[in-house]
């Protein structure tokens, strides 16, 4: 009894059938699960990088001179009151009155048109 060799192209033909009938059987074990571990792969790779990152950070906020903190300590705190006195004494604030100022026609809303137009926007 003599069997014949299957053909290089008939043995290539099959294996390509039986993944293509295990990608439609289990969709995901082709597509879920590679995404799942580059997400999963990602994440632990990119978990050193950002603990580095922050790291130096801290060190760049911890790196403040004593001299400085003691100038940061020495300023005065902004007061609203006493700017405005202090204006006032000044004479900043003597003649100012608000008064509103002229817009173009067409920058005008409607409802604060003279005329009653409407705006052709």
């Amino acid at each position: 009894m003599h069997r014949e060799i299957p053909s290089s192209n008939y043995v290539h033909k099959r294996r390509t059938s039986k993944l293509e009938r295990l990608s439609k059987k289990h969709p995901f074990l082709c597509v879920g699960l590679p995404f799942l571990m580059a997400v999963i792969g990602g994440t632990f790779v990119l978990l050193p990088l950002q603990q580095t990152k922050y790291e130096v950070n801290d060190r760049k906020v911890q790196s403040v001179s004593l001299e400085k903190l003691q100038s940061m300590k020495k300023k005065k705190k902004f007061d609203i009151q006493e700017e405005y006195f202090k204006m006032k004494a000044e004479g900043v604030w003597g003649e100012w009155e608000p008064k509103r100022v002229a817009r173009p026609p067409e920058e005008e809303p409607v409802w604060d048109r003279q005329d009653g137009s409407k705006n052709s926007v």
